[in-house]
C-alpha cells in the first residue's frame, strides 16, 4: 500500500496548484535517465514535495501525465525565494556519498572505468591504462601510480571533483561540447567542469541490432520509435540525442555489463544497443554473428583522460601526460602498446 501513496499525495498537489506559468525562469535543466520531478525539485528547491511548481512550469513539454517526463526534456525551472542552484555534480547520484568535507584521504590518484571494455579491464590493464602509465612516466610524472575503479562513471565524477587526492581519471569519449543542447547532462558537466587531454585512442560509436532486423536500415530517428535500448557501462545517450532520437525512461536501459547487452539483443529483450565498434567485435564473435551494425548512426571519436579545472595538481599532471603522449607518437611507441592489447 505504501508503494502508492506517494503517488496520490503528488497528484493532488498537481491538481490544488495554479495553473499560471511563474513570471521569472531561474535556471533550465535536460531530464536523464532515473529523473523524477520530485527529485528535480528536491534539488532545487529542497522539498520533493514543491515538484508541481515545476510541473506547471512545463506542462505544454510534460503533457497530461506529470509521472511520464522524458529523457532530453528542457525543462524551465521556475524562481522561487529561498532556492538554491545546485552544482554540477549535484545532479549525479551516488551510490555511496563521500563526506560533506569532501576529505578522502585513501583515494588513488588515478580514476578509471573499469567496465571491461578492449581499452580498460577490470583487471586495471588495457590499451588505454598502458598508454596512460607509458605518457605519464615519459612526461615526468615520478610519484605513485595507484589507479582506483570506483562503480560507476557518476563516482568518479564526485570524487574527482571533491578529492584533491584524484588526479586524472579515464578512459572518456568526448562529447560534442559545441553542441550542449544534444548532450546529457553528464557530458555537459565533462564540459564545463573538465579539461581533456589530447586525444589516447581513436573509436568509432555506432548503434547494432539483429541481422534481419528492419532496423539495419534504418536512417531517421523516427524509425526508433518505441525501440528498446541498452547501453552498456562506459557509454552515453549522447550518440542517441545528437541523432535525434527520442528517449524516455520506458525505453533505455542501462546494463551492468556489455555482454548483458548482446545477450538482451539475441534474446529479443533489446533492440538495439549502443556500442563502440571495437566492442562489438570484441565480444560479439561469443554470439555467433547475432549482431550487426546500423551503418547510418555510426560516428567517429575519441577517448580521454580527464582533470578537474579547480584541482591545480591535477591539471599539471594532465600537462605531463599530454607532453608524455607527444613523445609516445613521436617514438612509435604507441603503436607497440596498442599491438600488445588489442
Amino acid at each position: 500500500m505504501f508503494k502508492y501513496v506517494g503517488f496520490y499525495v503528488f497528484c493532488a498537489l498537481a491538481l490544488m496548484s495554479t495553473a499560471v506559468r511563474s513570471a521569472a525562469e531561474c535556471d533550465s535543466y535536460t531530464v536523464v535517465q532515473g529523473d523524477t520531478l520530485r527529485l528535480i525539485s528536491e534539488r532545487y528547491y529542497g522539498e520533493r514535495a514543491l515538484s508541481p511548481l515545476i510541473y506547471n512550469e512545463n506542462i505544454d513539454v510534460i503533457g497530461s501525465n506529470a509521472n511520464l517526463i522524458e529523457i532530453g526534456m528542457e525543462l524551465a525551472i521556475p524562481c522561487r525565494e529561498g532556492m538554491t542552484l545546485p552544482s554540477a555534480t549535484a545532479f549525479l547520484a551516488l551510490e555511496t556519498p563521500l563526506p560533506n568535507d569532501g576529505a578522502d584521504p585513501g583515494t588513488p590518484p588515478f580514476l578509471a572505468n573499469g567496465s571491461a571494455t578492449p581499452f580498460m579491464g577490470t583487471n586495471g590493464r588495457g590499451i588505454i591504462p598502458g598508454i596512460m602509465v607509458a605518457s605519464l612516466l615519459k612526461g615526468g610524472y615520478d610519484e605513485g601510480l595507484d589507479t582506483g575503479t570506483p562503480e560507476s562513471d557518476a563516482e568518479i565524477l564526485q570524487i574527482s571533483s571533491r578529492s584533491e587526492n584524484a588526479l586524472l581519471s579515464f578512459p572518456w569519449i568526448m562529447p560534442n561540447c559545441e553542441t550542449p543542447s544534444k548532450l546529457t547532462v553528464q557530458s555537459r558537466i565533462l564540459c564545463d567542469n573538465y579539461t581533456f587531454s589530447d586525444p589516447l585512442f581513436e573509436i568509432t560509436l555506432g548503434l547494432f541490432t539483429r541481422p534481419g532486423d528492419p532496423l539495419t536500415n534504418a536512417a531517421f530517428a523516427a524509425d526508433f520509435t518505441d525501440k528498446s535500448i541498452c547501453i552498456p557501462p562506459f557509454h552515453s545517450e549522447d550518440i542517441l540525442l545528437e541523432s535525434g532520437i527520442s528517449l524516455t525512461q520506458r525505453n533505455i536501459t542501462r546494463a551492468p555489463s556489455f555482454v548483458s547487452c548482446l545477450n538482451g539483443l539475441e534474446d529479443g529483450r533489446f533492440d538495439v544497443i549502443v556500442a563502440d565498434y571495437q566492442s562489438q567485435q570484441t565480444y560479439s564473435p561469443t554470439l555467433n554473428g547475432q549482431v550487426i551494425d546500423i551503418p547510418a548512426f555510426a560516428r567517429q571519436t575519441t577517448l580521454h583522460a580527464i582533470a578537474y579545472n579547480d584541482n591545480q595538481k591535477a591539471l599539471a599532471v594532465l600537462k605531463m601526460a599530454n607532453a608524455g603522449l607527444q613523445q609516445l607518437m613521436s617514438s612509435g611507441e604507441w603503436f607497440g602498446i596498442v599491438n600488445k592489447n588489442f
